[in-house]
Parts: structure tokens; sequence; C-alpha cells
């Protein structure tokens, strides 16, 4: 069981297109490193379902995947419509959250917005699902926003709608997040995704709704989508475990033009502090409905690489389109190559591992001698018993050419360690064992062989996070 490319990690959305174990199982094998359940769309007793057809189809390839949900958070949008109504550019049409219909030639969408007619005024822009769709507002007449299509396309229910300048009142974390949260500790999730994220407290709230359990502690992951993020990157960064450059809302929230430099910005920040960064939306949106995707989205999905992204993730692509599978095959191809590129003069990873050469940080001084001995010796890989993943994640920045082995007893951390790029995480159920012992039970999984030259971390106390202080190269 060598182990495979790329290094990249890929997220998939769980949709009707790929929510059937057959295809689950398909995706698993394509590449797919972690699941994410949307639950804005969906009911607790599917997801749960999903859930366990996850957990039970990864138990059976032997590969350990991250299950991600994503909170909804206070985003407005559009009310359930029987079916998905097609939109020609100059047509009519009319949100609203009423049963009255006084504009009798338009096309009437129901939103879940209480007093957005209170907040819009003639000459606003509508943006609904990412800004894939706009409307220009017209009239207000009661509950009625009378508004003209300024593009053609499909709209389905539940997308979110955006009116740029218009505020939240509530929290990141809404009374239904909270059920979620609630939700996705008993299912024992890994990664809880927090949605429009304005300062770190919307995070250390997420986090004081977790169980106080040692042996299970989901990952909290801002998403930062609005502006407000972006000004307190560093500050939410710091507080959250994770990180997501959701680009949707972020590039109607902001100008467009913005968004390139911004994703740059955020993953410079989410590499320096050693947490994982997911870049999503848009990746290979037009393999949604073709086999082949643009030139443009190919070229996207490498540069989010090049920028320091741990892992890409896909929405549509993989929850409702034609080729979820082939989606997933199509990254693992771009990952590989672009990843060749990662080590070359210049590139992110080698100005953060410039910046960390001037830390203190005991921490920081283990996992960037790893790294130079990895750059000057004939290593093969680096393996790290971890009890909270902190040291796989801090040498995973430095982007080394080897692999890194973390091995590790708790099984939530490894599944969330299948989001940090170049890590292989094991799972092993104790942690006390070094040298020959280690090697072996690394050699009885196929993962090192017979000749093999290793770099291993290690600390004492045994199991105590933040101890890691030493290492050693041997050869199997």
């Amino acid at each position: 069981m060598r182990i495979r490319a790329p290094k990249t990690k890929i997220v998939a959305t769980i949709g009707p297109s790929s929510s059937d174990e057959k295809t689950i199982s398909k995706l698993i094998k394509a590449g797919v490193d972690g699941f994410r359940l949307n639950m804005s769309h969906g009911t607790f007793s599917e997801f749960s379902q999903i859930i366990k057809r996850i957990r039970s189809v990864s138990e059976d390839l032997n590969s350990g995947v991250a299950v991600i949900i994503d909170l909804p958070g206070p985003k407005m949008r559009l009310g359930k419509l029987e079916e998905p109504v097609e939109v020609k550019k100059g047509e009519l049409v009319v949100f609203s959250d009423g049963k009255k219909r006084s504009f009798e030639d338009a096309i009437y969408l129901p939103h879940e917005i209480a007093g957005l007619e209170k907040k819009v005024h003639k000459g606003d822009i509508i943006y609904v699902g990412d800004g894939v769709l706009q409307f220009k507002v017209l009239e207000v007449r009661g509950k009625e926003i009378l508004t003209r299509a300024l593009l053609p396309g499909t709209v389905r229910s539940h997308k979110g709608i955006n009116v740029p300048g218009i505020e939240f009142k509530e929290g990141a974390i809404t009374d239904f997040d909270k059920t979620c949260i609630e939700f996705g500790v008993k299912n024992k999730v890994d990664v809880i995704c927090v949605s429009f994220v304005g300062s770190p407290d919307d995070i250390e709230k997420a986090k004081s709704l977790l169980p106080q359990d040692p042996h299970y502690r989901p990952f909290i992951l801002a998403k930062i989508e609005r502006g407000k993020a972006v000004e307190n990157i560093e500050a939410i960064v710091e507080s959250a475990d994770a990180v997501m450059v959701a680009r949707g809302d972020l590039g109607v929230e902001l100008p467009i033009e913005e968004i390139p430099v911004i994703q740059k910005r955020i993953i410079r920040v989410a590499n320096m502090q050693a947490k994982p960064v997911i870049v999503a939306t848009q990746m290979l949106e037009s393999m949604v409905d073709n086999l082949r995707p643009t030139r443009a989205e190919v070229t996207d999905v490498a540069n989010a690489i090049l920028d320091g992204a741990d892992a890409i993730m896909f929405s549509e692509e993989t929850a409702v389109g034609k080729y979820p599978v082939e989606v997933v095959k199509m990254a693992v191809k771009i990952a590989r190559i672009t990843e060749t590129e990662l080590v070359q003069p210049g590139s992110m990873a080698e100005l953060i591992r410039e910046v960390i050469r001037q830390s203190d940080r005991i921490d920081d001084m283990i996992s960037i001698a790893t790294y130079d001995i990895l750059c000057n010796r004939s290593v093969d890989f680096v393996v790290t018993p971890t009890t909270t993943g902190t040291t796989a994640r801090r040498i995973s920045r430095l982007r080394p050419e080897q692999w890194i082995i973390a091995v590790t007893d708790n099984y939530t951390v490894r599944n969330i360690l299948n989001l940090s790029f170049g890590v292989y995480p094991i799972y092993m159920s104790r942690l006390n064992i070094v040298g020959d012992e280690l090697t072996q039970f690394l050699s009885a999984l196929d993962v090192v062989s017979q000749g093999d030259r290793i770099v291993i971390t290690s600390g004492m106390p045994f199991g105590v996070p933040g101890t890691t202080n030493s290492l050693k190269v041997i050869d199997v």
C-alpha cells in the first residue's frame, strides 16, 4: 500500500449525484479525502444516513476520510421551489415572502428573509447563487420586490441571496446552527464549518458548544466570505482550527477583481499559522454538465495549489453534476503536475520557510530542522507520532518533497489530517513505541520498506501535546 499522489487534498460535496454507496466508493478510490455535507440542503435524517454510508465505505476501503458539515449561518436564501425555474434576461421577477401576487406577468420567487422589502431600494442589485443570477430592483410594493433579470439562468430552491450593503444583525451562529452542531457532535463529524464569520468571537462561540471530551474534538473551520472577515483575518485564523476561502459570497460582498489577491492573503496567513486552508467555489464548475473543464478552470485549480492551499473543494460539481467522479480524477491530474513546481525558488513555501527560520519556538525549530534534513539527506519519509496533528501540520506548510506519515491514536485526528497537504495519516492504538517497533508497524502496512530512510519526530513524555522536541534519522 504505497502512498498515492497527489499531496493536495480533495473535498467533495455530497448531493443527489454522489450520495449513494457506489458513488461514494468511486469518489474515495478516485482521490477524495473529505466529504462536505451542506446543512442548508437536506434533513438530519438524510445526513445521518449519508454519514453512516461514508464511514462504512471508508472503513471497507481502509481509507479514512474527513466528514465535514457546513452550517447555513445567517445567510439570506430563497424558499422552496416546486421545480427549478428558468429565467430569461429582461424578464420580470418578483421576490416575495407572502402569498399576495400583484404582478400578473412576473415570475415569483419565494424567499426566507424577514423584512427584505424594507432593506432594498429601487436600483439595488439582488444577487442569487453567488452572483450567477442578478436582478435589478424596479419597485417595492408591500412585501413584493419587483425586479428585472439582468442575466439568464436557472433558479433552484434555497439558493443564497446577496444584496451588497445589507448587514446581518445576528451573529454567525444562529439557533439552527446550534442544532446542527449538536447533530454533528452526536454523529462524530470531523470538521464543522462556520459560515459568515466576522470576528474571532464567532469561532469561540462555536467552540463553546463542543463537548469537553478528551477523545473527541472536531475542528472548527472559519469560512471567509465577508469583507469584515478579511479585515480580521489574522485574529480569525488564530482562533480557528482551519480556514476556507469561500469565494462565492466573498465575490459578491467585495469587488470581484480583488478576490485573487484576497485568496493569496488568506492562504498565506493560514500557512504561517499552520492551519489547513481550503479553496472553494467554481473550481471546475463547467464539469457540472461537461466532461472537460475550461482552461481557465484548470489554471484556477493549479494557482490555488501554488498559492499554498492544502485542499480544494467542489460544490455543485460533485453534488448535482453529471460527472462527480470524473471531476475528482481531473483534479488529481492537475494537482500531480502542479505539485512539481512547489519546491521551485520563489514559491510561497520558500517564503514561509524563510520566515519560520527566524522563529525561536521549539516546534518551529523542529519543523524547519526536519525540512533541512529532508533537503540534504536521501530520506524517503517523515514519521510524526502525534496526538493532535500539530507537528505534521507544521512540517506540511513547508512543503517538503517527501510524504509526512502522521501516526495517531485518535480517529478524529486521523480524519482531520486528511485535509493537510502531503500528510498521510495512520491510526495506531498506542503511540508509545519507537524505533524498530514503529518501523515494523509501518512495514506491516506496506507504507515503508526495507532500505527506506526515515526521519522520526518525537517528544517526552509520550502522548502529551506540544512536547515534540527531538528528531532522529533511521534506516529501515
